[in-house]
């Protein structure tokens, strides 16, 4: 399935488009590629599943979601220096405390 329709934004050609990979930092391929259509629509998909789910973006969509990337708008804090937190089931034999 090369072509998909998205109902407000019109159709987009896998095929056709322009497909760029994203890296990490250090150059090394990342999980994300980026399409870009003919007529103007950005799309998003997973590298490994080329053939999955696509997110279709207008021009206007994607500058606005490109310049939240450059602002920091999506930055968040990483987990690599929290301890690791055991998770202790509830004994199901024991009566719940109120």
């Amino acid at each position: 399935m090369t072509k998909r329709e998205h109902p407000l934004k019109g159709e987009f050609d896998t095929a056709e488009a322009r497909w760029e990979r994203t890296t990490h930092e250090d150059g090394s391929p990342a999980a994300l590629e980026i399409g870009y259509a003919d007529n103007g629509l950005v799309a998003l998909r997973m590298a490994e599943d080329p053939e999955g789910d696509i997110l279709i973006y207008t021009p206007a969509e994607w500058e606005a979601f490109v310049e939240g990337v450059r602002d920091g708008e999506f930055d968040i804090e990483t987990w690599d220096d929290e301890p690791i937190v055991e998770i202790i089931e509830d004994d199901e034999d024991e009566p719940a405390k109120r």
